[in-house]
């Protein structure tokens, strides 16, 4: 929490490339999930209603599994995700690469701040809370 969050690259489930620092400007949540894990299945639709809620420009959602990616696309089809879903290709830098249990989600503000890491299920609630809130309040 408080630290700016270090650059990487992933490629979606399409192929196209993301770096985290393109989404400065916006608040992102960064998702560390899998297709066969529980409390990620139970996190999907509160990921797909935020994205409903704000605009692409107001929030990014990015998720990251380490999965095939056909497997990954066809999930995502089958499930009806709205948001980006990304497949880890490499090492991340710290804090990414500290991730040991999933979901873990990583809510990282306008100004690429680790706003706080959030380890399992995270409610729809509780998300547009931490969005909503700024830095330092």
């Amino acid at each position: 929490k408080g630290q700016s969050a270090a650059d990487f690259i992933v490629k979606d489930i399409d192929g196209q490339t993301h770096n985290l620092s393109d989404y400065r400007g916006k608040n992102l949540l960064v998702v560390f999930w899998a297709t066969w894990c529980p409390a990620c299945k139970a996190e999907i639709p509160h990921l797909i209603e935020l994205r409903k809620m704000y605009s692409e420009d107001e929030l990014g959602i990015l998720a990251i599994s380490n999965e095939a990616p056909d497997d990954l696309k066809s999930f995502a089809t089958d499930n009806g995700i709205n948001y980006t879903v990304a497949r880890l290709g490499s090492a991340l830098p710290e804090p990414f690469s500290k991730v040991t249990s999933i979901p873990t989600t990583f809510f990282i503000s306008k100004d690429g701040t680790i706003k706080l890491t959030a380890l399992g299920l995270v409610s729809l609630e509780e998300s547009k809370a931490i969005i909503e809130t700024k830095v330092g309040d």
